[in-house]
C-alpha cells in the first residue's frame, strides 16, 4: 500500500519584500499555480508574523509551506509534471531560499 508522504517547504522571501508582499506574491499569485498539479490532495501557506518570535532580528525564514500527496510516487509524478515545473520555476522568483522536508505525518490530534 502508498505510504502518503508531505512536504514542508521552508520559504525566505527576496531582500526588501514585506511579508504583505510576500502573502499577495505567494496566496494569490503562486498558489493558483502550484494547485494545478493534479496528484496533490492539500496545501497549506503560513507566513510569519512579528510578535511572539524567539529570535531576535530577521527570521530566518518568512514562511512555510505543507503541500501533501497519498504516495511518493504521486508526488514525484507531480513534481515532474508541467504544472510542477512551472510552479517552481515561480516559487524561484520570489525567494531565495526554498527547502524542503519531506516527512511522514503522524496526527495526534
Amino acid at each position: 500500500m502508498p505510504q502518503p508522504v508531505k512536504v514542508i517547504a521552508l520559504i525566505k522571501a527576496k531582500p526588501g519584500m514585506t511579508r504583505e508582499q510576500l502573502k499577495k506574491r505567494w496566496v494569490d499569485e503562486h498558489c493558483p499555480l502550484t494547485i494545478k498539479m493534479k496528484n496533490l490532495k492539500g496545501y497549506r501557506v503560513n507566513i510569519a508574523i512579528d510578535e511572539h518570535q524567539d529570535i531576535e532580528g530577521d527570521l530566518p525564514y518568512d514562511g512555510t509551506a505543507e503541500l501533501w500527496w497519498d504516495s511518493l510516487e504521486e508526488m514525484k509524478e507531480d513534481f515532474a509534471s508541467e504544472a510542477g515545473q512551472l510552479a517552481g520555476e515561480d516559487a524561484d522568483t520570489f525567494t531565495v531560499i526554498r527547502m524542503h522536508l519531506y516527512t511522514k505525518e503522524y496526527i495526534i490530534t
